[in-house]
């Protein structure tokens, strides 16, 4: 290229730059008292800003997660995805993608890039996902992305398909965070009281801490499953409390 062509492109492409974009955004309301993503709140907080149908079993969607980011967090301002390896027989049908994101954040126009590496093996991932593996790995790798840049302690939608039914079905692990997170917001959506509920379908417990995994995944299912017939939520939950944790979970965070 010559000076004469090259000096005419950069006049039409001008680099976009923090005070040109997110620097000088002003607040909205929706960040107005909204808490530092450093804080404990900080990952319900942005819960709260997902639809119904952004969440799923009480974890977001990767659609969700890229709205409430560009809401709430900051302007994204590069998403691409790099395939790092494709399915084939020489490595066991294993498709691996890398996905970048570069965000500026609203609060104080500072630029952040993280990336989000998966890998989807074949055999281990369910139809109809297992016949669009790289569309899958693809869609997994931006979600693991947009948790890292908006520090948010859950898994997303599309990545818990990827888990083994059998496996997690046999695990006699405790209660995750995870699951903590998605039974609050079920609750919370539902006006449901946590600690009625939790009681009533697990009665020996004292806190939800005390909770296996499994009885966690059971009492997300009927949450979930109310949140479709939400006239079927008996009259001895209703009243979601905010304030639940202070006695009923063992952080007391």
């Amino acid at each position: 290229m010559n000076k004469i062509a090259e000096t005419e492109f950069e006049e039409m492409v001008q680099p976009i730059s923090a005070e040109e974009t997110a620097i000088d955004r002003i607040i909205t309301d929706d960040l107005k008292g909204a808490p530092a993503d450093y804080e404990p709140e900080w990952s319900e907080y942005l819960l709260d800003q997902l639809s119904d149908h952004e969440l799923i079993n009480g974890a977001p969607t990767v659609d969700g997660l890229r709205r409430i980011a560009e809401k709430c967090f900051g302007e994204i301002v590069d998403s691409r995805s790099q395939i790092v390896e494709t399915p084939c027989a020489d490595n066991g049908m294993r498709c691996t993608v890398c996905h970048t994101l570069r965000v500026i954040k609203y609060r104080n126009g500072q630029q952040v890039q993280v990336d989000g590496c998966v890998d989807v093996v074949y055999h281990k991932t369910p139809y109809p996902f297992k016949d669009h593996l790289v569309a899958t790995a693809d869609t997994r790798a931006e979600g693991k992305a947009l948790r890292r840049a908006l520090k948010i302690r859950v898994i997303t939608a599309e990545e818990l398909q990827h888990e083994d039914e059998e496996e997690a079905l046999s695990s006699d692990e405790a209660v995750n965070d995870q699951q903590v997170l998605a039974i609050n917001q079920l609750c919370k959506r539902l006006n449901i009281s946590v600690v009625a509920i939790a009681k009533d379908q697990y009665n020996t417990i004292k806190s939800i801490n005390d909770l296996r995994n499994l009885e966690a995944r059971l009492l997300i299912s009927k949450l979930s499953g109310l949140q479709r017939t939400p006239d079927d939520v008996s009259e001895s939950y209703i009243g979601y409390d905010e304030n639940w944790k202070s006695d009923f979970y063992g952080s007391k965070k």
